[in-house]
């Protein structure tokens, strides 16, 4: 019956025999199949930032500083652009209302009582295509 036995072991297939699947080296594993570890608990590691370090407090005010200058120097401009559209639309009615009482537009030391001018109202805009 022992002779029966050792028979019927190596007469399994060798993907079945455990020791037989793994290589007996590094040199004859697969690049495909990388060795695995053990298995043990992952443990989660939590980002520690030192505040009290002056490198991190350096890096902390250039991020709030970018931000505050990312998103309010555009916001800054795009509400000076409206209110200064809004303020041409009031000075052209004040223009329209004076024509149409004295005959007259208003001169230009009129207009800058009203509205000081940008350099962009003294540049000329030509297209040089």
């Amino acid at each position: 019956g022992l002779e029966h036995s050792n028979m019927a072991m190596s007469a399994r297939p060798l993907a079945l025999n455990k020791q037989a699947a793994q290589p007996r080296c590094a040199a004859h594993r697969s690049p495909l199949r990388p060795a695995t570890a053990p298995s043990r608990p992952v443990a989660r590691r939590v980002i520690e930032i030192d505040f009290s370090d002056s490198d991190t407090q350096v890096a902390v005010a250039g991020i709030v500083l970018g931000l505050v200058a990312g998103i309010g120097a555009p916001l800054f401009y795009i509400n000076r652009t409206e209110r200064d559209e809004e303020r041409l639309n009031n000075l052209r009615a004040l223009n329209r209302a004076t024509f149409e009482q004295t005959g007259e537009y208003m001169d230009e030391g009129e207009i800058s009582k009203v509205r000081k001018p940008k350099w962009t109202d003294r540049k000329e805009w030509v297209d040089e295509d």
